[in-house]
């Protein structure tokens, strides 16, 4: 399971600032500014707690990797970078050994690895894309 205090524990440690307001055209953003970042959330936008996890997640995918754009960015960097942190936040919360044991002990659908893992589908549907391609996943 995907424990919020430990996305929180690793917020932390890297002396990242979570600010909760209205953003206006996002979710969730985050800035780099002078070495320093900042996580924004609309927490009017997260209707359940996996959710919130999986957004967190991600956007502390951005800061470990460095991978932040200027919003005038070229698409193709954008998804780069959003594919960065999502691979950053899968690999750190939802490791290849954790996805394979559940895999084995007979969680294959995408809802059971998702109720296992206690985040979003659509956030495991990453995942396995990702172990699919990288890692050679087999789901039994």
């Amino acid at each position: 399971m995907v424990e919020l205090s430990a996305i929180y524990n690793d917020i932390e440690a890297q002396g990242i600032t979570i600010f909760t307001q209205d953003i206006g055209f996002a979710d969730a953003a985050t800035i780099e500014l002078n070495g320093k970042y900042g996580i924004f959330l609309d927490l009017s936008c997260f209707e359940s707690v996996p959710k919130y996890k999986a957004m967190l997640a991600h956007e502390l995918g951005h800061c470990a990797t460095g991978c932040t754009q200027k919003v005038s960015s070229p698409l193709d960097l954008i998804e780069k970078h959003e594919y960065k942190a999502d691979k950053w936040a899968i690999e750190q919360y939802i490791p290849f050994s954790a996805i394979n044991e559940a895999v084995n002990d007979g969680y294959t659908e995408g809802w059971q690895l998702a109720e296992y893992f206690d985040v979003p589908e659509t956030f495991i549907e990453k995942a396995l894309l990702y172990y699919f391609s990288a890692r050679q996943l087999k789901l039994a």
